[in-house]
């Protein structure tokens, strides 16, 4: 019997344990479709869109908690006008979807619409510990934010783990989606080195068109290099084609096996709709 085989493949599987899913608010419905490949508990965040209402976003977290999955809505500081609207949006999200999960983020209007300038204000403000939520997710920058340093970020996630940890709520830190799991590891290493042990979700790109990754990585400011595309098998002539993270998947794999990167998750963003990531995942696991 090959026993390093049935390890490699044990690995592989496990890659995809605990693994979490985006899902926009005009997608929760296909969860009734998709959910007997999903497990249930998973977390599913829904991101924060300019273009939908708050109604539509709390509608998609009952959604999903009706289907028997763990709803993260996102909240974007910067968006937020008062502390009574955010108060009264977490009222809503408890009341119809029992979350008690967040993923907080300072959001890109600038100026801001109102008080909350970042992640941090919301978090000094009282409101989330009002509405009983218990756990705060974090945004994690890789390769860099176009705004602010690597000093900056470092010190910003050193900020609001001093907040949470004050208020003894527990945290996680969800990374951008990268085309390339080296420059992730080596930043885990350094968030690890300041004696950060809460759970990392890395952000892998889901299966899509070469056309559409690379306009997502446009827009978030991910490194898309020549080198990265020869990894996958890609080239820029092949834009029309479809591109799945197989071999991004098995990086994190093989780098699970190693102790140094403590509790590391995959968290997918289904650029190519979510039926197609969940399919892939399904494909994967067999």
């Amino acid at each position: 019997m090959d026993i390093s085989g049935l390890k490699s493949e044990h690995r592989y599987r496990d890659v995809l344990e605990r693994f979490s899913l985006e899902v926009t608010a005009k997608d929760a419905s296909q969860l009734s479709d998709l959910s007997p490949d999903i497990p249930k508990g998973t977390l599913i965040s829904v991101p924060y869109l300019s273009s939908e209402s708050g109604n539509v976003r709390i509608s998609a977290a009952k959604t999903i908690r009706q289907f028997g999955f763990e709803p993260m809505p996102h909240i974007a500081a910067r968006s937020i006008g008062t502390e009574a609207e955010l108060s009264d949006a977490l009222s809503d999200f408890v009341r119809e979807a029992q979350v008690t999960r967040l993923l907080i983020l300072a959001g890109d209007l600038d100026p801001p619409k109102g008080a909350f300038r970042d992640t941090a204000a919301i978090l000094r403000s009282g409101v989330l510990q009002q509405h009983a939520i218990r756990h705060v997710a974090i945004a994690g920058h890789p390769e860099g934010h176009p705004l602010q340093s690597t000093g900056m970020l470092i010190e910003a996630i050193s900020e609001k783990r001093r907040i949470l940890e004050a208020l003894d709520l527990e945290w996680s830190i969800f990374t951008q989606f990268t085309f390339g799991a080296a420059p992730v590891l080596d930043w885990i290493i350094g968030i690890r080195s300041r004696g950060i042990t809460v759970p990392i979700h890395v952000g892998i790109p889901g299966p899509a068109s070469i056309r559409t990754l690379m306009r997502f990585a446009s827009v978030c400011g991910v490194s898309a290099s020549t080198a990265v595309l020869k990894k996958y098998g890609l080239s820029i002539t092949q834009l029309l084609s479809s591109a799945g993270p197989d071999v991004l998947v098995d990086d994190y794999a093989d780098a699970m096996i190693d102790g140094v990167y403590g509790d590391i998750r995959l968290h997918f963003y289904p650029f190519g709709g979510v039926r197609k990531s969940v399919e892939w995942i399904r494909s994967y696991r067999r």
